[in-house]
């Protein structure tokens, strides 16, 4: 059922979500706390038949909005009429933003999927409004957000793919690390202390990588130019290994084509530790939702290492072993569902769909883990 509301609208400008790092299709900023994206039935399904042990692996679903756009002086407006309940409760109802915020250095990767949605898609032609999915803002809480996307799984292309799509999407994972380890990366940024700026990169350098360069990258992702954070690693092992034993177990969905994105707070004061005395295995067994008599019942037959022993670096500058793993900000949900089935919809058995993506997750989880124990 699609719900729209109309009592105690707000009329909310909005502006380009600026943390975006890939995707193609666009994103905007209703608050902080909230962003929106273009509907796509298959989403808007997938939400709707959500399952609850997997609300902890996905944005929050708040409704759907209508955005109009305006052409004043040639250059776009976007607003939208808000419900009211989304806009209580928040700090940044103008939208304006934290006034320390640092931008140098992001791609500005969703002023150019607007542009696209715009030219290519006729999104907002004749002045007619668009229909977008609200969303929680999953780093809208975080000061210096360092998020990787990464294209998870062997295969790509959903059951409704053209075969000129099919092969194009084959022939991308063939010729990526989409084929070697299930992963492919799609877009990051990660915050530098020293430049107090970002790094960023976009798809094309994730599709250009091979192995040892992906890994690379994953280390370079939970390094803010001074220090490695074994904290957040840990922290991010623990998730994963939950989203693993989840989707493992689940018999709901073919996701096709889903994203998983990996981010944490890289603001500086979050790498300071009072209590060295802990170890990080301690700390690890601590934020694991999941028992291990539960993790080690799950269909895979991979075995996770159960801690994460952490060494210091050459270089002298890890310290971390003993931070308070609470502190920890690292978190990982799936994202991207315009192409997610339900089962019970599709006559024939998808194979290597499942497989494909538990692979990645498990080739993400012991990279991560060798980056901790290195």
């Amino acid at each position: 059922m699609m719900t729209y509301y109309k009592n105690d609208d707000q009329l909310v400008i909005l502006k380009p979500f600026v943390h975006q790092v890939g995707g193609h299709t666009c994103l905007f900023e209703i608050t902080q706390e909230t962003i929106c994206k273009p509907y796509q039935e298959r989403e808007f399904q997938f939400y709707q038949n959500l399952p609850e042990n997997m609300k902890e692996f996905t944005p929050h679903y708040k409704g759907l909005v209508c955005v109009k756009c305006s052409h004043d002086n040639d250059s776009p407006t976007f607003y939208a009429e808000v419900p009211g309940y989304i806009l209580r409760n928040t700090e940044h109802q103008n939208n304006e933003g934290r006034s320390d915020e640092v931008k140098s250095g992001l791609d500005n990767w969703s002023v150019s999927c607007i542009d696209r949605q715009m030219q290519r898609n006729g999104f907002w032609s004749n002045n007619v409004d668009q229909k977008f999915i609200m969303l929680g803002n999953l780093v809208g809480s975080l000061r210096m957000p360092c998020i990787l996307d990464l294209k998870m799984g062997t295969r790509q292309h959903g059951d409704d793919s053209s075969e000129e799509k099919k092969k194009l999407l084959e022939d991308r994972c063939a010729h990526s690390t989409s084929a070697s380890l299930g992963l492919r990366i799609c877009g990051m940024q990660v915050y530098q202390a020293e430049t107090n700026s970002y790094l960023s990169y976009d798809k094309y350098h994730g599709r250009a990588l091979d192995d040892n360069g992906l890994r690379q990258d994953l280390r370079q992702f939970f390094h803010n130019s001074q220090t490695i954070n074994i904290r957040e690693i840990s922290r991010m092992i623990q998730k994963l290994r939950r989203l693993h034993h989840v989707l493992s177990t689940q018999d709901t969905f073919y996701f096709f084509s889903s994203s998983l994105l990996l981010f944490y707070d890289g603001y500086i004061e979050n790498y300071q530790c009072s209590d060295q005395s802990k170890q990080a295995n301690e700390s690890s067994e601590r934020n694991s939702d999941q028992s291990e008599e539960d993790l080690s019942s799950n269909n895979s037959s991979h075995d996770f290492p159960d801690q994460i022993k952490v060494e210091e670096t050459e270089d002298g500058k890890v310290d971390q072993s003993g931070c308070d793993d609470d502190m920890a900000t690292a978190d990982a949900r799936m994202i991207d569902f315009a192409h997610t089935v339900l089962k019970s919809d599709v006559k024939e058995h998808q194979g290597g769909v499942e497989e494909g993506i538990l692979f990645g997750l498990v080739n993400l989880i012991d990279i991560l883990q060798s980056i901790a124990e290195s």
